[in-house]
């Protein structure tokens, strides 16, 4: 239950913390759908595979990039916040 809080409270933070990632990350939510509007409005019987690359490319993109393997363990997690605020 401790894990689910912190990352609930992470997560209410993160919009004060990172707007302009809070804000790049719902444009492209809203990006995603309008793909999938314009899809379905063309008679393009692809809007399932739109929204599902559309939720999957950025994972993958994460993955990439080098997202660490202990990204959802709340220990290492609130270690790696209180890291950064000891930094500040």
């Amino acid at each position: 239950m401790k894990g689910f809080l912190f990352f609930l409270g992470s997560l209410i933070r993160w919009p004060v913390k990172d707007s302009q990632s809070f804000l790049y990350f719902h444009a492209y939510i809203i990006l995603v759908y309008v793909f999938a509007y314009f899809a379905r409005l063309l008679s393009f019987d692809a809007t399932g595979l739109i929204i599902t690359v559309g939720a999957l490319g950025p994972i993958s993109f994460a993955i990439y990039k080098g997202l660490p393997l202990d990204c959802l363990d709340y220990k290492a997690a609130i270690n790696r916040e209180l890291d950064s605020a000891i930094n500040r």
